[in-house]
């Protein structure tokens, strides 16, 4: 039942731009309904039904598991928001190469990776990590703003690695803290169980991220091209293929009119990403600010 709903529910949002009517397809329509009341029947099983629930029902409804819950699926859809298109952004608008694109796009992961043994440390000796969210949920939040300003042609790339750097901090420590709030709340039999509950609703806020960042480029992107482009350019051939938009010499007028329309569209992306991260501090507050050092640990052989 979870994994039809799941199905049913997060299929609709890569293949409804292909629908013949888009959202309001029949089909599409109905999938949404059907992996929504999927979704609804499983937590009613599960509460009412099942002899051995698969997720207790106390932990179905703690105010840690949910908001660390809530708190993953905004922090998704801002990062598709912010990442979506970013490599091609990073070669029209700063003219770097694939690789480069790709080093920049990728320090995040070293980066968090390394901060991360930090941030482990901290929440050891101090023994609680919520007081890590209200430092890095705003960190993640300033790194995503800046890019608004710094997201647009005559800007450094250096200024992107820095937000690149801000935004690595700050998401990474958020990931780790989701994961320690669901695991604090549960018991070692159920650990694995809430930290699936978790990639469920991280899943989902990909996808609806990934559909938020899609219909933005696409509706937001072709009608900058057609403002910006000479009338004589096929604004539709420039807009389907990053090798004809990279191979006008930077400096042109063709050029300089498709980084001027891209950083329309990456505006817009960031600006939406940074707003939705507001919710993240609402979700912060919803979980408890356990002391880790009086949980009970597992003894003995686990294994």
């Amino acid at each position: 039942m979870l994994a039809g709903g799941l199905a049913l529910f997060l299929i609709p949002f890569s293949i409804a731009s292909e629908a013949p009517n888009g959202w309001n397809t029949g089909y599409i329509i109905a999938m949404l309904v059907v992996g929504a009341v999927m979704l609804i029947s499983f937590g009613f099983v599960q509460r009412y039904l099942s002899p051995k629930p698969v997720i207790p029902y106390n932990l179905l409804v703690s105010r840690s598991v949910l908001g660390a819950c809530l708190l993953s699926v905004t922090y998704q859809v801002s990062a598709y928001c912010y990442k979506s298109y970013f490599t091609s952004f990073l070669q029209v608008v700063f003219d770097v190469s694939l690789s480069q694109a790709g080093y920049i796009d990728g320090s995040w992961d070293i980066i968090s990776g390394v901060f991360l043994i930090v941030v482990g440390i901290a929440i050891r000796k101090t023994g609680y990590f919520k007081w890590l969210l209200w430092i890095f949920v705003p960190v993640y939040m300033l790194g995503s703003g800046l890019l608004i300003y710094f997201r647009q042609p005559g800007m450094n790339v250096g200024f992107i690695v820095m937000c690149q750097v801000f935004l690595a901090l700050g998401g990474g420590t958020i990931i780790v803290c989701q994961q320690v709030a669901v695991l604090a709340t549960s018991t070692h039999n159920n650990a694995a169980a809430v930290l699936g509950l978790l990639g469920v609703f991280g899943n989902i806020g990909g996808s609806v991220g990934n559909a938020i960042s899609g219909a933005i480029w696409t509706h937001t992107l072709p009608g900058a091209l057609q403002r910006t482009l000479p009338a004589d350019v096929d604004w539709e051939e420039v807009y389907n293929s990053l090798d004809v938009q990279t191979e006008y010499p930077m400096g042109s007028e063709i050029r300089t009119a498709i980084m001027n329309a891209y950083a329309e569209s990456q505006r817009n992306l960031v600006i939406a990403g940074t707003a939705i991260m507001a919710l993240a501090l609402v979700w912060t507050l919803m979980i408890k600010n356990t002391n880790l050092a009086k949980v009970e640990q597992v003894k003995g052989m686990l294994f």
